[in-house]
């Protein structure tokens, strides 16, 4: 009699992920491209925190009706929080660089004290020399900045409100307050209580080390809601300001 042969169910293949988790993933198929033009910094904020949506709307799909999801799903926000401030960092960078380019195109205006300042940090006299010669000093600027920008975070107030004052933003949070109708200081909190989250996450898997045995944090869903939200209305603030228009 002939040995039984096993369903080749693509779904079976996946270890350590539930049946029913299993059941929503695409195992088949082309990842989907995103359909956004990036035409400015905005733009890349907007593709960015699609990320972190997709993940709650992942977890909904996931735990349908029940009114407690499995625990397992709880890092679907984790990662949504982790891809906020990712989203905000990404946002921040790539203004910054579009800033700096405009402003140093614009032979009629002023150049940002902070500005000149770094410039003059990052490109030496010798430098300077060689590219009045050659006449390529926007391309020395730009490239001196990218390098940089690589080496540095945008998360948290104080590195935001650092890079901003390069490209003219004095006090960014103040302005963003403003303009959102928010308390400035429980903006600049709640962006470092997710900050601080977010770095919770990625450094030490969301558990408090100091503990033995290890205590994981709790988190819920509406935790990354929120910090979609916060992100969100920072961006939008600064996109909307005067001082962002060419």
């Amino acid at each position: 009699m002939g040995k039984s042969v096993k369903s080749n169910d693509s779904s079976q293949k996946v270890i350590g992920i539930p049946k029913k988790l299993v059941q929503l993933l695409p195992i088949r198929g082309k990842p989907t491209v995103p359909s956004v033009q990036v035409a400015n910094a905005y733009d890349v904020f907007k593709l960015c925190i699609s990320r972190a949506k997709n993940l709650l709307k992942i977890h909904e799909a996931a735990h349908g009706n029940q009114a407690r999801p499995e625990t397992f799903l709880a890092d679907a926000p984790r990662a949504a929080i982790v891809l906020c401030i990712a989203a905000l960092d990404a946002y921040v960078r790539t203004y910054c660089l579009e800033k700096i380019s405009l402003i140093l195109v614009d032979k009629n205006r002023e150049l940002p004290g902070p500005l000149a300042n770094e410039i003059k940090r990052l490109i030496k006299d010798d430098q300077l020399l060689e590219a009045a010669r050659k006449d390529d000093l926007l391309t020395r600027v730009e490239k001196a900045f990218r390098q940089e920008f690589e080496r540095k975070s945008f998360q948290g107030v104080k590195n935001i409100t650092d890079c901003l004052q390069i490209v003219g933003f004095e006090d960014v949070f103040h302005e963003v307050a403003i303009s959102a109708a928010i308390n400035e200081d429980n903006l600049k909190d709640e962006l470092t209580r997710f900050t601080k989250r977010r770095h919770s996450i990625a450094h030490q898997g969301d558990y408090d080390l100091s503990q033995n045995p290890p205590v994981e944090n709790n988190i819920r869903k509406r935790d990354a809601e929120d910090c979609i939200k916060l992100v969100s209305k920072i961006a939008e603030a600064i996109h909307a300001s005067p001082k962002a228009k060419p």
